[in-house]
């Protein structure tokens, strides 16, 4: 069975920046065990030429200039840039990561498809602040509406996506399946000599929420007094509120108790989980975040928001603990816990270890994406 992966991949395999790329890289490992699938990587990236080349993996890669200024044009060309490989693959299915141009390709060629829900573009473009972004966003929100009442057959990979879908497209399938975590993250084990570390993985961007755990952690340190945050995730999106943490930071005296990191490496990532304590991500709108997963795979207990999608991968006072957004005493009471019980941490860490083993392990996660391909290609027999 020949198929074809729509979606982001990264230029250097060693640096994945996270997003789709981190879901992509693991799904395509996990499918590569199966020896009845023929498996083609497609992408579009900004500042490059069309080529044909392979993965370290070895699987073909087929990578396309992205155009610019395609929003004007609703991807015109990109969407035809894709097809036409599709075309020349001749696939037996169409496997698009995200509802944007990838899907678009998919929708509109002869091959069947099934398209993966990753974000919920037109609850985050409520974040953008400034004009150009908001436009962007805008933009993107009302392509997202266009795809959606085309796409046929959904791949959700919370309950949240179909909360958030429903009524918003005329779906024939929809397949609730989660998102995969790099193998590498099952077998960390804790660093001996780190206590009492925080970790925060995303972008530093207004919707991610850094700025609250900053306010949380004037809290955690009144019990905990040598608490330490560190920050991994680029920080040049939105500078104006990279200024705004830095500085509160500087207001409460916490810059030598914060690192920024910028972006890691996976196995950057990996000792980073290694050394922490807990996991904390304080986001206002998330889909179902990689880095929860990828904590939980790590067996680091997770703090996360009671919102969107975060609460159906946490269980609450098992593998982690949900505060609300913005509760500045709640999230420092959180924190506080698990920090000054290590045995607690223990204990919920274990327990995340082994909801991710059933839920995000690229086998399990792969073993279900091929049986969708199937019913998708027996369907068209």
């Amino acid at each position: 069975m020949r198929v074809a992966m729509l979606g982001q991949y990264p230029l250097k395999e060693e640096r994945i920046v996270g997003g789709i790329e981190a879901i992509v890289v693991p799904l395509l490992r996990g499918l590569a065990r199966f020896d009845d699938l023929e498996l083609h990587v497609v992408t579009c990236q900004p500042g490059v030429e069309d080529k044909l080349s392979r993965t370290k993996s070895g699987w073909p890669l087929h990578t396309l200039k992205r155009r610019r200024l395609g929003r004007l044009t609703f991807h015109l060309r990109d969407v035809a840039g894709l097809q036409r490989v599709l075309k020349e693959l001749s696939p037996d299915v169409v496997h698009a990561q995200g509802v944007g141009i990838y899907a678009a390709a998919a929708a509109n060629s002869l091959y069947p498809y099934v398209v993966t829900v990753h974000g919920i573009i037109f609850r985050e473009a409520d974040f953008a602040t400034r004009l150009g972004a908001r436009a962007r966003s805008v933009m993107d929100s009302i392509y997202e509406r266009y795809l959606l009442a085309r796409v046929e057959n959904l791949i959700a990979i919370s309950p949240y996506v179909e909360e958030e879908l429903e009524g918003r497209g005329d779906f024939k399938r929809v397949y609730r399946i989660e998102n995969p975590v790099d193998d590498r993250f099952f077998s960390v084990t804790h660093a001996e000599g780190e206590r009492a570390t925080i970790l925060y993985a995303g972008r530093v961007i207004r919707r991610k929420g850094l700025l609250e755990l900053l306010r949380a952690l004037t809290k955690v340190r009144e019990a905990v007094p040598q608490v330490r945050l560190r920050v991994a995730g680029e920080s040049e999106s939105d500078l104006a509120y990279l200024d705004t943490c830095q500085q509160f930071l500087a207001d409460h005296e916490l810059e030598r108790v914060v690192t920024f990191l910028g972006s890691l490496t996976v196995e950057q990532m990996v000792k980073e989980y290694a050394r922490c304590t807990v996991f904390a991500l304080p986001s206002k709108q998330e889909t179902a975040p990689v880095v929860v997963a990828e904590a939980m795979a790590a067996g680091r207990p997770v703090v996360a928001t009671r919102a969107c999608g975060m609460p159906y991968m946490v269980a609450h006072e098992e593998s982690g603990l949900l505060a609300e957004y913005g509760d500045t005493v709640g999230w420092g009471r959180a924190l506080t816990g698990l920090l000054s019980d290590p045995a607690l941490a223990c204990r919920m860490g274990r327990k995340g270890r082994d909801l991710a083993q059933a839920r995000f392990s690229p086998d399990s996660v792969a073993r279900a994406t091929r049986d969708v391909y199937r019913e998708l290609v027996g369907d068209r027999r």
